[in-house]
């Protein structure tokens, strides 16, 4: 329920915070002019717009956009497919804005893949093995953390050992690395213990009470949030035979928050005396 001001999932995103002057005219105009000014001088770079204002915010229940289309259910493979196709129609929708999925599948990833018996043979355990690599690639800090303590002011500062990153530059330089344990006498080579392939990988995995969910964004411009909620549904009543079996489909948000306010009032009505 907490918001978090990002839709961002690794190092190639980024999130750029614009305070305005006092006295500006319309957020939402400035808003449409970035919207067609920066695909023009970014091409093949993809911008959305986050909630700016508190009720907003709140009433996306921690989202980053008003609408989310979520294709909940198990086959990842095939949920990712149908999205893609969902993605195509709700496109065609007048007034949606910053479409996009927000789950990627084809993120770089290097894949160690360890010979256990082998490694086993030798006196090493997987555990050994991560313990390494996350010395190497990230920091000391993570599994040994160790603090220096300054006994003229009593503060502790942490030290922190890691390779240089010019020393894991290469596939070569990853097989190189060496794999250590307490009770070993000497070290032996990550590439003799571990086959590393490239490949891609989910960059961000989502559920939805415990469920597998991608998530599609959208936002609303020149056009009322209930109006295109009406063509969403349409189109997921259209695509309700392609879904894959077992996966559903849900819309939460901003939309969700309206419907059930709607339902609310309607239920709450007194109903006409005879």
């Amino acid at each position: 329920m907490a918001y978090q001001n990002t839709g961002t999932i690794g190092p190639e995103d980024g999130d750029a915070l614009i305070s305005l002057k006092e006295d500006h005219g319309p957020t939402a105009g400035f808003v449409k002019t970035l919207r067609t000014v920066l695909p023009q001088k970014f091409p093949g770079a993809t911008f959305s717009f986050l909630p700016a204002d508190i009720v907003s915010q709140i009433l996306n229940f921690g989202l980053p956009a008003p609408i989310d289309v979520q294709v909940i259910g198990r086959d990842q493979k095939a949920n990712y497919a149908y999205a893609n196709d969902l993605l195509k129609r709700i496109r065609q929708v007048p007034g949606i804005a910053d479409l996009r999925i927000q789950q990627v599948f084809n993120y770089p990833q290097i894949n160690v893949d360890v010979d256990r018996t082998f490694a086993a043979e030798v006196g090493l355990t997987q555990r050994d093995v991560a313990n390494s690599l996350l010395v190497t690639l990230s920091g000391s800090g993570q599994v040994q953390p160790n603090f220096w303590l300054n006994t003229e002011n009593g503060v502790s500062y942490p030290i922190v050992a890691q390779m240089p990153q010019y020393r894991v530059n290469s596939i070569s330089d990853l097989s190189n690395i060496p794999v250590t344990a307490q009770d070993t006498a000497s070290p032996r080579y990550l590439g003799g213990l571990a086959q590393i392939t490239q490949g891609p990988s989910p960059g961000v995995v989502s559920h939805y009470n415990v469920e597998p969910v991608i998530d599609i964004y959208g936002d609303t411009q020149g056009r009322d949030l209930g109006a295109i909620s009406a063509d969403i549904s349409k189109i997921l009543s259209e695509t309700k035979k392609e879904l894959p079996r077992g996966s559903y489909v849900a819309v939460r948000g901003q939309v969700q928050t309206m419907d059930n306010a709607y339902s609310s009032s309607i239920s709450a009505w007194p109903a006409p005396s005879c």
